[in-house]
């Protein structure tokens, strides 16, 4: 969510100075040594990055929230932002400063994400073969136990004492290198297919076990950090596809939020019925990467 919020950019940081469009000689500054006024200041905001951006930003949020605004509210955006903080704790206030950034220009960050998705919703097509290829690649929420070791060999041996008959839970508490599961005897928290704080070899590996089973080939980290040895705990009954439906959208807007160029291509699209007329020429492309993902996803769909 946090990398996410960010890749969105900075909404207001700038936007005073890309506000006044350099209208007039008021100074936004004095001193005894001379005045920037707020033209000065808007000629030389509008050549950085953050400035471009920044008006990238307010465009299409004000597109956006024109046509999506009633499907974003308040406490939508107070949610999600809670979110990140409580998941942050301590780090946040950190993050915000390291970025640049206040919690309000946090909150419109935020608020445009959450734009992004509705638009993204509105663009994507929930077909019931779809849904249903969703449906069969999903699995419900599952708990499972983890010991992880430096080396191959080393996951070896605790597969070893495993097949002799040692208990699964004191192993991982006296050898594993995972500490954030550790002390819990390698339990996991419960997570389904779509959790993305699990290594996903650990959750192809607990998917194919059965209840109680654990791995007798240790499992590679995707990071590279080691071999897990993965025991299955439980997993709950997967639920209809009827009572599921409304999850498997939501999991299917996910996978498009997750490809920046399909966001990119939709949010153009809206752009372009919103027949968006930039004034100033120096700062005509600051929606390229938008117009462009649109007119490349436009192109491939004329091949078809």
């Amino acid at each position: 969510m946090w990398k996410k919020v960010l890749g969105v950019g900075v909404v207001l940081i700038a936007g005073i100075g890309l506000a006044v469009w350099g209208a007039g000689p008021k100074s936004v500054a004095t001193s005894d040594d001379g005045n920037v006024t707020q033209s000065k200041y808007y000629k030389e905001l509008k050549q950085t990055p953050t400035g471009q951006q920044t008006l990238a930003n307010m465009i299409v949020n004000q597109v956006l929230d024109k046509k999506y605004g009633k499907e974003v509210s308040n406490k939508d955006v107070t949610k999600k932002y809670n979110e990140t903080r409580d998941q942050m704790g301590s780090q946040f206030e950190q993050q915000l400063t390291a970025s640049g950034m206040t919690p309000q220009t946090y909150r419109d960050s935020v608020k445009l994400e959450l734009l992004e998705r509705q638009a993204v919703k509105a663009h994507t097509n929930f077909s019931n073969a779809g849904l249903k290829k969703i449906y069969k690649e999903y699995q419900p929420k599952t708990s499972a136990s983890v010991i992880l070791m430096g080396s191959k060999s080393d996951a070896e041996k605790i597969v070893k004492e495993l097949n002799d008959g040692q208990d699964f839970t004191e192993l991982a508490k006296k050898y594993s290198g995972d500490s954030a599961s550790k002390k819990n005897g390698g339990k996991l928290d419960d997570f389904d297919s779509t959790s993305t704080k699990v290594d996903p070899n650990v959750k192809k590996a607990a998917f194919k076990l059965k209840d109680g089973e654990y791995t007798k080939t240790p499992v590679q980290a995707s990071t590279n950090s080691g071999y897990y040895i993965v025991k299955r705990n439980t997993q709950e009954k997967k639920p209809s596809f009827d009572k599921m439906k409304g999850d498997l959208k939501n999991i299917k807007v996910n996978e498009v939020m997750s490809d920046q160029d399909e966001v990119n291509a939709i949010v153009g699209k809206e752009l372009g019925k919103a027949n968006v007329d930039i004034k100033d020429p120096d700062m005509k492309n600051v929606l390229s990467k938008y117009t462009e993902a649109a007119a490349a996803q436009a192109a491939k769909e004329n091949k078809k």
